[in-house]
């Protein structure tokens, strides 16, 4: 049986796709071995250390939460990246994951530096990471797809290095050390008095 081409690939599945060799998302596992723990860690360390005061628990778990949800998106959309990348229903998967560990990588940062008067980008300011991230956790969230250009059939997707939209894309470099970042906040915030990285 003939597989399908790559004209198909991009016209009707997602666009760019066929030019997909090997995405660049590499597994954060091995740097947070204890992240599956964090949460537990924190609970026990505020019961045992009191070390996150009671004002500051709710924020604590705020971070925590999307930061592990984020490494854990992280990881199925590496492990889902070392699949056929011709699959549609992998693609798909792999887009899923991406955008949900995006959106859960913002929340955290927002939650972060409210408290702290941290400002991550300005409106007119040069397109770091932060203001990248910004833009594609909004549109990934808040678009019509029947006002998509001609020939788009999603507000984002993929190539090897990256997530895209028309305007922006955010490295998938990039996002693993934003990610890492939060991690090690987690580690410290959980009370891990481990070594990771």
């Amino acid at each position: 049986m003939m597989g399908i081409t790559n004209y198909a690939l991009d016209t009707f599945a997602a666009q760019e796709m066929s030019k997909l060799k090997h995405l660049s998302i590499i597994s954060l596992a091995d740097d947070f071995p204890s992240a599956h723990a964090w949460l537990a860690q924190l609970v026990l360390s505020r019961i045992f250390h009191g070390h996150v005061p009671d004002e500051k628990a709710a924020l604590a778990f705020a971070i925590v939460r999307r930061t592990h949800a984020a490494l854990q998106e992280w990881e199925l959309a590496s492990a889902a990246a070392k699949g056929n990348l011709r699959s549609v229903g992998n693609y798909f998967s792999i887009l899923r994951h991406v955008e949900s560990c995006i959106s859960s990588t913002w929340q955290a940062l927002e939650f972060g530096r409210k408290p702290m008067g941290e400002v991550l980008f300005t409106k007119e300011g040069e397109h770091n990471v932060y203001k990248r991230l910004n833009w594609v956790y909004n549109v990934s969230r808040h678009f019509d797809p029947q006002a998509l250009p001609q020939g788009d059939l999603h507000r984002t997707w993929l190539s090897d290095d990256a997530i895209h939209t028309r305007e922006h894309l955010v490295l998938f470099a990039e996002l693993r050390d934003v990610i890492a970042m939060l991690g090690r906040i987690s580690n410290h915030v959980s009370g891990l008095t481990t070594t990771e990285k």
